[in-house]
């Protein structure tokens, strides 16, 4: 399947010494897919998966001679190791065999909190990591078998804009292409069911399966909206911590990505408001149980909102180009949808359901339905 992110990975991995590779992401995101591909494109793998007990077997014995069977075992093949956090001790093993026999590894995994406390000290300096995103438009054409020159996107206006109506609805994971139609809403309730009530309990040890599938409803109601985590807190029953905890959780796991304020040389800017995004529409359409057509739905411009963030997001990521994404407010009233920095420049976005010509900002960018598919690619 290609990835955008693959032909980066893929020349990092054939540096000479290169860095174990950290693939994060939400569950079905497609990251031991891309892990594959890039085995078979390096020459060769091995995989394992600590979701299977069988799989762990190899990493338990850290004995140094049986580190040196180990690496000899699998010479010159790329080791892959799903859901690595299931076994954080792995990652002393991991190390040895990267810095004794200069093995190439990938490691991935849905919860970056275990990881990060697995990983600790232990891989200081030696992890690249990078975060998987549902497919972007451009990756849904390659999957659907169009092999479109990303540089000439814009000839097949058509084709995308038929894309783009079905990712504001069902999203873009990549498992979607595998069953029909059909099927989609049962795939993605089922999906929502294990990514709450396993695992984020999972990651969270706690019990209260009720409310932290409240939680993340209320936040796919809120989509593109100033939260306000008192009212989450109460209309949860949960406490105001346990809420801050819990979005942690959802954020780490990569389901919704954070949009923090960003100045825009105005006084007046509110500094503490925080809005949230989900990664995939799809996964948000479930928890709020609508899939209507977009032309019948009355949140058309929170689901356009929130698609041009998290493209906008994901094709900074992929390319490694460092900006801050966020939004600005006043306490005037005062809004501008999306605000994008880099060093002291910025791009002001303003998203909008309707393609009506409205009164426009100066330095404001107008992204409608008919022209978002270009922040999407």
């Amino acid at each position: 399947m290609f990835r955008r992110i693959g032909v980066r990975l893929e020349s990092l991995l054939k540096q000479e010494k290169p860095p174990v590779v950290l693939i994060l992401g939400m569950r079905q995101v497609g990251k031991s897919t891309l892990a594959v591909s890039l085995g078979e494109k390096l020459g060769g793998y091995v995989r394992f998966n600590f979701d299977l007990v069988g799989d762990r077997q190899e990493f338990l014995d850290q004995d140094r001679h049986a580190l040196a069977i180990f690496a000899q075992k699998y010479k010159d093949k790329l080791v892959i190791v799903d859901e690595v956090q299931k076994m954080p001790e792995a990652t002393a093993v991991v190390k040895h065999l990267f810095d004794t026999y200069n093995m190439k590894f990938i490691l991935t995994g849905s919860s970056e909190v275990k990881i990060r406390k697995g990983l600790g000290d232990t891989m200081a300096g030696r992890v690249h990591e990078e975060r998987l995103y549902p497919l972007s438009i451009w990756e849904m054409n390659v999957q659907s078998g169009l092999d479109f020159d990303p540089r000439v996107e814009f000839n097949n206006y058509d084709v995308n804009q038929v894309n783009l109506l079905k990712y504001l609805v069902y999203g873009s994971l990549p498992h979607l292409s595998n069953v029909d139609f059909s099927q989609y809403r049962m795939y993605l309730e089922d999906l929502v069911n294990t990514l709450v009530s396993k695992d984020v309990l999972e990651i969270s040890g706690t019990r209260k399966t009720t409310q932290v599938y409240l939680l993340a409803r209320l936040l796919a109601q809120q989509v593109g909206q100033l939260v306000n985590f008192n009212e989450l807190a109460a209309n949860t029953e949960l406490s105001r911590e346990s809420v801050y905890r819990y979005i942690d959780v959802f954020e780490q796991m990569g389901l919704i990505v954070r949009a923090k304020p960003i100045s825009t040389n105005e006084r007046e800017a509110i500094s503490k408001a925080t809005k949230f995004y989900f990664s995939d529409l799809g996964v948000r359409n479930a928890l709020i149980g609508d899939f209507s057509d977009w032309k019948m739905r009355f949140d058309r411009g929170s689901l356009l909102e929130n698609a041009v963030f998290v493209g906008i997001k994901r094709a900074n990521d992929y390319t490694g180009r460092r900006a801050d994404l966020g939004f600005f407010r006043s306490a005037y009233g005062a809004e501008i949808d999306i605000v994008e920095g880099v060093g002291v420049e910025q791009r002001l976005f303003e998203v909008k359901a309707s393609d009506k010509k409205t009164a426009r900002k100066k330095g404001v960018e107008v992204i409608t339905l008919a022209n978002a598919q270009k922040y999407l690619y």
